[in-house]
């Protein structure tokens, strides 16, 4: 136990050491540090939106922050009003934030995701997933050794290469305070609420979105 809980301790310094982006502008910042090497190609995955069908083609051209999500992540859902107000604040031509619904375990909809973007306040993101409720993506980028995990937001160089992915918020702070007491909210419900739940709701989230908006990556 105490060689696993060493191991649990060195991954965020491992990560910092190793991250293709914490450089620049990018140097200090916490974000940026957790960002880790993530397979290079980007699967071509079907995609739906409200506005019909898409390819992960259509990505190149500009900087993809790629949020990877699942209705039933909680951590996820806690993520995405965040993404929302920086989508918002600094989607450009060079800059665009993207979440893809992949691995649901439910008959969802664009539409649908529509209306949960409404409940979050993180109606700023544009509903799209995997076509045909599949998991493609979460197969293909969310894999960390033999563990799956998400949130995983996949960061995607206007060439169209990925240049790195971060594994998100956790569910573990609130599931402590839940089990503390019953009635803590959950993360969705929090988001909900409108709190800024992760990093990406803070200074260190706009110093991040606002690099990438002034072409960080264009030559990556």
């Amino acid at each position: 136990m105490a060689g696993m809980a060493a191991i649990a301790a060195a991954r965020p310094a491992l990560a910092e050491e190793s991250s293709p982006i914490a450089h620049g502008a990018l140097a200090n910042n916490p974000l940026a540090k957790a960002f880790e090497d993530a397979p290079s190609r980007l699967p071509g995955v079907a995609l739906v939106g409200l506005d019909g069908e898409h390819s992960t083609a259509e990505f190149q051209g500009r900087t993809i922050l790629m949020p990877l999500w699942a209705e039933w992540c909680q951590p996820c859902l806690g993520e995405l009003p965040d993404f929302s107000k920086l989508q918002k604040k600094y989607s450009n031509d060079k800059f665009q934030i993207m979440p893809v619904l992949t691995g649901t375990r439910k008959k969802i909809t664009p539409a649908i995701i529509g209306k949960l973007f409404g409940f979050l306040h993180a109606d700023g993101l544009a509903p799209l997933m995997e076509e045909g409720l599949t998991s493609h993506l979460m197969d293909a980028l969310a894999v960390r050794g033999v563990i799956t995990e998400l949130p995983c937001n996949v960061l995607i160089a206007p060439s169209g290469r990925i240049v790195a992915r971060e594994f998100g918020l956790k569910s573990g702070s609130s599931d402590e305070n839940r089990r503390a007491d019953p009635n803590a909210p959950s993360l969705a419900a929090r988001a909900e609420a409108g709190e800024s739940l992760s990093l990406w709701g803070k200074a260190e989230g706009e110093q991040f979105a606002a690099a990438m908006a002034a072409g960080f990556l264009d030559n990556a």
